[in-house]
């Protein structure tokens, strides 16, 4: 086999993986919005919240209510569902 093959075929391979990587990746972020979704349930609702949905306003909303309401406060399953999501949209994006 020539090297430049065997170059072609490492770096198919490389690339194949790097792929299989990117959608699993993307599938646990989607899973971890459908975990905000439920986690974050009763927070979105005293929030004024309650139609909206990770990825179509619910986080901006959640915080924009906190930043106006000093005393309400996240429970610890909705703020360790967004950290969640957090890490793993840093790790995808090369951050960590």
């Amino acid at each position: 086999m020539s090297m430049a093959i065997k170059i072609l075929f490492a770096t198919a391979v490389a690339f194949s993986f790097s792929i299989d990587a990117s959608a699993e990746q993307s599938k646990l972020i989607k899973e971890d919005a459908q975990v905000i979704n439920a986690a974050c349930e009763p927070e979105a609702a005293a929030a004024g919240c309650g139609q909206e949905v990770v990825g179509k306003g619910l986080l901006k909303c959640l915080h924009a209510y906190k930043k106006s309401h000093q005393d309400f406060k996240f429970s610890a399953g909705c703020r360790g569902a967004m950290k969640r999501l957090k890490e793993d949209k840093e790790y995808q994006d090369g951050k960590r």
